[in-house]
């Protein structure tokens, strides 16, 4: 089993940022690498947790930036990252996504109040 690594999580979710890859493409990526690989580095592990969800927790391209910036930081600060990763989903308008995704094919199935 091969480990995985901050750059190439960093390049998946920049490519999710910038739309050229779609919502769908990320989240079985992540299901698929979650299954498949291994790392001892916390914040991949929430980051992956997190990505493995996109539908049901409603996460979206804008989204992978907070992501990437939690990746960026010095390996040393990974309980700072953790937790701004943890923190994060209190400050998403959750009600405003599911009123803006509810007709969308991947996400509208987990936008009922």
């Amino acid at each position: 089993m091969s480990t995985l690594q901050r750059d190439e999580v960093i390049t998946k979710l920049q490519a999710w940022h910038q739309q050229t890859l779609e919502s769908q493409e990320v989240w079985q990526w992540a299901l698929q690498t979650a299954a498949d690989r291994a790392t001892d580095d916390e914040v991949i592990k929430a980051v992956m947790e997190m990505l493995c969800g996109i539908p049901e927790d409603l996460w979206i391209e804008e989204d992978a930036q907070v992501m990437i910036d939690a990746l960026s930081n010095p390996a040393d600060q990974s309980d700072l990252s953790v937790n701004l990763l943890w923190n994060y989903p209190d400050i998403v308008d959750l009600a405003g996504r599911r009123r803006a995704l509810h007709d969308h094919p991947l996400y509208g199935p987990y936008c009922v109040d």
